[in-house]
Order: structure tokens, then sequence, then C-alpha cells
């Protein structure tokens, strides 16, 4: 191989990795990336609720309706939804909204009792409902999210 041959090469080399490691680089630091790993967001952003204070409890069912979609129902006690107070940087422990997940992506938040679904994928599915408080970090009361799960089979 000549010297202008093994020159090619290196500058190749040094643009093809450049390249790849930019695309890596902003890839990892896109909000598309982050916001798609659900339990490293709920990591970051938890409420962690005082042995001292009375949490927050949720429950809930997930039921077919007569038009053949789904209806999410939930109660709370020692919660109040403020759908005003979303987004402020203020720590609460018994107000704020929920988030809905199905299937590990978030759907909406939600600032009531109920939530239409629509039609559910085949197959199993798991909806999930957290409390968050004003600032969208969710409540943990004794180690554990304050969270409602259910899993739906649809054929």
């Amino acid at each position: 191989m000549n010297e202008e041959g093994a020159m090619y090469r290196i500058i190749s080399f040094f643009v093809i990795f450049g390249t790849v490691s930019l695309m890596v680089y902003f890839h990892n630091q896109s909000s598309h990336y982050s916001a798609g790993n659900h339990e490293m967001m709920h990591q970051e952003n938890q409420i962690i609720i005082p042995p001292s204070h009375l949490a927050p409890t949720i429950s809930g069912s997930v039921i077919k309706d007569p038009s053949g979609t789904w209806l999410l129902e939930i109660h709370t006690e020692n919660f109040t939804f403020e759908p005003k107070k979303a987004g402020t940087k203020e720590t609460t422990y018994n107000e704020g909204h929920a988030h809905i997940y199905l299937n590990g992506e978030k759907v909406n938040r939600l600032y009531g009792q109920y939530y239409h679904l629509d039609f559910l994928p085949s197959g199993t599915n798991e909806i999930k409902v957290t409390l968050n408080g004003n600032n969208h970090g969710v409540l943990v009361a004794n180690g554990e999210e304050v969270a409602f799960t259910e899993f739906v089979n649809v054929p």
C-alpha cells in the first residue's frame, strides 16, 4: 500500500468514527430516548412520602364497555386532583395528578376518576396508573410507588 492509500484510510477512519460517535451522543441526549425509559425517569423523579405523613392510596378497575372499548376507573384516598397546579415545582404528598401507562408507555395524565382507554391491542395489556405530585414526581410510600396495576387480556 502506498502512502497516499494509507493516509486516505486513516482520514476515512476518523471521519466515520467521529460521525458515529456524534450520532450515539445525540441519540443518548434526545428527550425521546430519556422519556422512553420509564423506570429510569421514576428513579430520578420520586417524591418519598415521610413515614409520619398519611400516604395516599389508589385502587381501580378496567372494564370493557358496551361499545367494545375499555374504561379505566380509579379511586383514591388521601389525595386531591389539582390540574391547575400541574407542573409547579412544589413538592406535595397528597395532591397532584395521575399518569396512565399502557404496556410501559405513558398514555396521558389523569385528573379524575375515569379515563376512556379506547380499543386495546390483542394479547395481555398492562394498565398502570401512578399518583404523581404537582411537579410530576411519582409518589412513593414505604419504598413502593403509589400505583394501581391491572392486566387485561384481549382476544
